[in-house]
């Protein structure tokens, strides 16, 4: 099965599953709690001194944005740059990644980008506007992004070098090659933090905006397009350093591609189960090795669908609710709700722009 458009479920359990983006929604908090857990865990692999005699403890030890700001205290922001520029975007799926590098060009990513945060303001934050205006575009199609005006790159002083470096490392894997990056201050000169491959600055100030230039010769975002619709089969990703039972990964991606294929109603468990040829309580026991319920499963699996359904087009609410197997448009508006804070419409509305 391809593997470029995997879904990202995260098991609920233990204190190292701290729900540091759960404002943001289930889905996005899946998709980068298991991002952030991975750049936690590489830190350490790479620097090893930094965290031989850890001061940390209990639940904070197991944090991982505690272990990362650890790193950022020993090394400062090209540490943290360089590491989320190599990590880059998270294979997984989650509504807003999926909009972004599926945008056609620089601009629309910026509208795309700007679009969502105003829509999900009222839910989060309830705030009206709240970070609409974080990331703009100017000359060259160049982004200007603002982390110290929206959540959560405004909550931790890594959050601007962490925030460059995965949208550094995100356009780069889409052919977007960057030239400059500059950080703009608003209480001393601008200056270049990154140039031509290597981070050139140790500081980048909590409230600077940062400035990305992308090189003139680029093959743009027509790679990433081809790269997303390339996929003729869907595959399921979930926390790789868990224990794993006998054939977990293949029987997830069985189970996912079945409910793929249903249209109206997902089937149950005992229905999905018959067709693969296991009894409920099997196929159930073995989902629970991985750390998942089939209802979660199929609820991940329903909004991946619908959300690719409105990217490419489709937008008759009472149509895709139906081929993604939610009982009515209702249902799909809730389900969009508490898993991205967006709504249909308003996603819809967006694309249509």
């Amino acid at each position: 099965m391809n593997i470029d458009a995997k879904i990202s479920i995260e098991p609920q359990q233990g204190a190292e599953n701290v729900r540091v983006n759960e404002p943001l929604g289930e889905a996005y908090s899946a998709y980068w709690n298991w991002w952030l857990r991975h750049f936690a865990k590489q830190a350490e692999a790479r620097f090893p001194a930094i965290y031989g005699n850890s001061v940390l403890q209990g639940t904070e030890a197991k944090d991982p944005l505690s272990r990362i700001g650890m790193l950022y205290a020993s090394r400062g922001c090209g540490a943290v740059f360089n590491l989320a520029r190599a990590l880059g975007r998270p294979a997984g799926f989650d509504v807003i990644s999926h909009l972004l590098t599926s945008a056609p060009s620089m601009p629309d990513l910026v509208n795309r980008w700007s679009g969502v945060l105003a829509l999900q303001a009222s839910f989060r934050f309830h705030e009206n506007g709240q970070g609409k205006d974080f990331i703009s575009s100017c000359q060259r199609n160049s982004l200007v992004l603002s982390p110290y005006k929206v959540r959560p790159a405004n909550l931790k002083p890594f959050g601007p070098a962490m925030l460059a470096g995965v949208v550094t490392g995100t356009l780069e894997s889409a052919g977007i090659h960057i030239q400059d990056i500059w950080a703009v201050s608003r209480g001393s000169a601008s200056r270049p933090i990154y140039r031509f491959g290597n981070f050139v600055d140790g500081n980048l100030d909590f409230d600077s905006d940062i400035l990305i230039i992308p090189a003139e010769e680029t093959s743009g975002f027509k790679s990433e397009i081809r790269m997303m619709s390339s996929a003729s089969s869907l595959s399921f990703h979930h926390l790789l350093n868990r224990p794993q039972g006998p054939g977990t990964n293949r029987l997830l991606a069985r189970v996912v591609g079945v409910l793929e294929l249903s249209v109206g109603e997902h089937p149950g468990l005992s229905s999905t189960a018959a067709g693969l040829g296991l009894s409920p309580r099997s196929l159930s026991r073995r989902l629970s090795e991985a750390g998942l319920g089939y209802a979660r499963l199929a609820r991940f699996v329903r909004l991946r669908k619908a959300t690719r359904m409105m990217a490419s087009g489709d937008c008759c609410l009472d149509e895709i609710a139906y081929q993604a197997s939610y009982s009515d448009r209702h249902h799909m508006s809730r389900d969009f709700r508490k898993m991205a804070q967006v709504t249909p419409a308003g996603l819809r509305e967006l694309l249509a722009r």
